[in-house]
């Protein structure tokens, strides 16, 4: 279907604060009716069947509020799950779909933080009152705002490659799964995210840690350093030897300010650092625990495993297995005898493929596929992802670039 529905009701693209998609005339018309009543000069109404509407949410910035059609889909769980996934997490979502049962609508409002939901009849104070209530007056509970999700990633012993994860990861989810991701690297002596990405470190998380009281939304965004349109870095390199203290509440401070900004926050700790530890693994939604081979390894990922109840996390720790196959390291049988479990990812030892790509400054993951496949497990498997079908946003030849065209992708 056509983008034949396209429609500005305000001036200009910088004036849209309400993005609304619907997929047919009927809807459209009584869509355009609401948005001249509740924001007569501030809405965009596009007309798109969901598979462009898809590719319109993958190339197009969206603004503040979105009202989405649903209706149709075959898995409503899923679409709501990729739509969501495709807009900052900051972008207010309000759905009109098929299903009218509460067990539905409370998933959606509680699990994936969709604002309001509607199904047919609809009517236009129906959609005033409800819809517009948000457009107009914000949230009414923010009980589910709750920001990103946090991902901490432990090195249990130095060396394991934990640096090289985090950023494979962190490329992986942004690149590929295409959501928004920070990651922020509390190591100001010695952090290699910047190399590792070809990023250049700053000293604003270094001042924001030596001077918590400092800390307000303008400096941490000042902070940020952008990797990629969907993947943003903050790190710093300080002093040799003057390494400021890391205290819980800075960090919880920190991680307030960013959190509502991405879909997803990765930072690395070592559970040497005590309280600093604690502090990310406890308010973490994922804690990795990334290994080599080793018996001294092993050793220390039981001491962890044993300690982590105290924390109280809300779900099961990923044991990620990184250099597996260095020669004169233990089998697979020697882990697993080891541990009592068999480890959830193994990553084999790729130390030239690991090498060459920190050398020239790009992801592992971009260019090796035994690297990639393991990253992609971790997010696939442990943080729930799915990667976006290319074949739905991207068709190939002339046809392809003139729908690309037509749809105002960047």
């Amino acid at each position: 279907m056509p983008e034949n529905g396209k429609r500005f009701t305000g001036d200009t693209e910088q004036s849209v604060r309400v993005l609304v998609i619907v997929q047919d005339l009927e809807t459209e018309a009584m869509m355009a009716d609401f948005l001249n009543t509740v924001c007569p000069k501030e809405g965009r109404l596009l007309r798109l069947g969901m598979a462009q509407a898809r590719h319109y949410l993958s190339y197009n910035t969206c603004p503040p509020f979105l009202v989405l059609d649903i209706r149709g889909s075959a898995d409503p769980l899923d679409s709501v799950r990729q739509f969501k996934g495709m807009v900052p997490p900051d972008v207010t979502v309000m759905l009109i779909g098929d299903r009218d049962d509460v067990n539905f609508y409370r998933s959606i409002t509680h699990g994936y933080g969709i604002a309001e939901y509607l199904y047919p009849p609809l009517n236009r104070n129906l959609l005033v009152r409800f819809f517009g209530d948000l457009i107009l007056h914000g949230q009414k509970d923010t009980a589910s705002v709750g920001g990103g999700s946090l991902v901490t990633l432990c090195g249990v012993r130095p060396g394991v490659g934990a640096s090289t994860l985090l950023a494979n990861l962190g490329w992986y989810v942004a690149q590929e799964v295409r959501r928004h991701t920070l990651l922020i690297d509390f190591d100001t002596q010695a952090s290699r995210l910047g190399v590792l990405l070809n990023a250049e470190d700053n000293l604003g998380l270094l001042s924001v840690l030596e001077e918590p009281e400092r800390m307000d939304s303008l400096l941490v965004e000042r902070s940020i350093q952008s990797v990629s349109d969907r993947l943003k870095l903050l790190s710093s390199l300080g002093p040799v030897g003057q390494k400021p203290r890391l205290v819980p509440s800075t960090l919880k401070s920190l991680l307030g300010f960013v959190r509502g900004q991405f879909h997803f926050v990765m930072t690395r700790t070592d559970w040497s650092e005590g309280e600093t530890f604690s502090a990310l693994a406890g308010q973490a939604q994922q804690l990795i625990l990334v290994m080599d081979p080793t018996l001294a390894c092993m050793r220390d990922t039981l001491r962890l495993l044993a300690v982590l109840p105290q924390l109280h996390l809300p779900t099961k720790p990923v044991l990620v297995l990184n250099q597996f196959g260095h020669p004169g390291t233990l089998s697979m049988d020697e882990v697993r005898k080891s541990l009592g479990c068999a480890p959830d990812i193994v990553i084999p030892y790729l130390p030239r493929e690991c090498g060459e790509a920190e050398i020239n400054g790009v992801p592992v993951a971009s260019e090796c596929k035994p690297y990639r496949d393991a990253v992609g497990r971790i997010a696939h498997e442990s943080l729930s992802l799915h990667r976006v079908a290319q074949s739905e946003v991207a068709e190939r030849g002339l046809v392809g670039r003139v729908v690309h065209t037509l749809l105002g992708a960047r």
